[in-house]
């Protein structure tokens, strides 16, 4: 992996590349995490397409300015500033969980810029699909354990040990087998960027009235088959809004599908771009 630094926005992102041919975006998920999250397991994509990872602001590797307003429109900004330095004109974007949420909104705001968009543990189009991930999530909680993601919420903000007791909480709601769990690798969380973005993303999140953009992209979908959102409720409140998107079921997988399945992931999103790439030249079995 061939490892920079670049200024963007007058902020510092640490970004990382390998691979030749189309290529694609990584957004990590949060909002806070980091582009560790998507390795190694993401990286035998390389061998067929350039794949590019960046920490966002203020998260893993990347700086930001103290006092820093995070939001969803500064991220967008901020992604498009990153296509640019790279000198790309499209862009394939794969999101994952929050990841999702910033590749459609980027899309909505830049459609001529995307080739394609691959999403997996999506979480929706509008706030209200947000708040119903929250909810299905805490009421997989008990009454003791909902009494201690309070407590733990209170005081991460400011105390380490109850950051890592909340995500010892909340880790085993994210998986289906809870065997995923010795594989997952400790990553710096950027807790300000989730306490401003989830704000707003449980407010002022809406996607619908960008369908007319979004509708004519190629979009792949991958839900783990026991996600907190299931392939269900993505299929009833996302895909009838997206006439041009697949749904996939990632089986034996909860929310965190990279980590879980990543040789199916990385199977789905290299059959993906290889059809969709045929389509778009009018060959191949699905030329029409």
């Amino acid at each position: 992996m061939e490892e920079k630094y670049l200024e963007i926005n007058g902020k510092t992102l640490f970004t990382m590349q390998k691979g030749e041919g189309e290529p694609m975006i990584f957004l990590h998920g949060g909002p806070g995490g980091s582009l560790d999250y998507f390795l190694p397991h993401m990286e035998p994509l390389s061998k067929d397409f350039q794949i590019i990872l960046y920490d966002q602001t203020g998260c893993g590797k990347s700086e930001v300015k103290k006092g820093h307003k995070y939001s969803i429109e500064d991220e967008i900004s901020n992604l498009e500033a990153l296509r640019k330095a790279l000198n790309l004109e499209k862009v394939t974007l794969f999101g994952e969980s929050w990841g999702s949420i910033l590749a459609l909104s980027y899309a909505a705001k830049y459609p001529e810029r995307i080739d394609k968009l691959i999403l997996t543990a999506a979480v929706g189009l509008t706030s209200a699909d947000y708040r119903a991930f929250k909810q299905n999530l805490f009421r997989k909680l008990g009454f003791y354990k909902k009494v201690l993601l309070g407590w733990y919420s209170l005081t991460s903000l400011f105390s380490a040990h109850a950051s890592r007791k909340l995500q010892q909480l909340l880790d085993p709601y994210y998986v289906y087998s809870f065997d995923t769990l010795s594989k997952k690798k400790e990553i710096s969380f950027n807790k300000v960027a989730l306490n401003y973005i989830g704000k707003e993303l449980d407010q002022d999140y809406n996607l619908l009235p960008s369908l007319s953009e979004l509708g004519s992209l190629p979009i792949l979908i991958a839900q783990g088959s026991h996600d907190i959102l299931t392939p269900e409720y993505i299929e009833k409140h996302v895909i009838n809004h997206l006439p041009n998107a697949t749904l996939t079921e990632v089986k034996e997988s909860g929310h965190w599908t990279i980590l879980e399945q990543p040789d199916k992931m990385v199977a789905l999103t290299g059959s993906f771009m290889r059809s969709e790439g045929e389509r778009s030249k009018g060959t191949g079995p699905l030329a029409q």
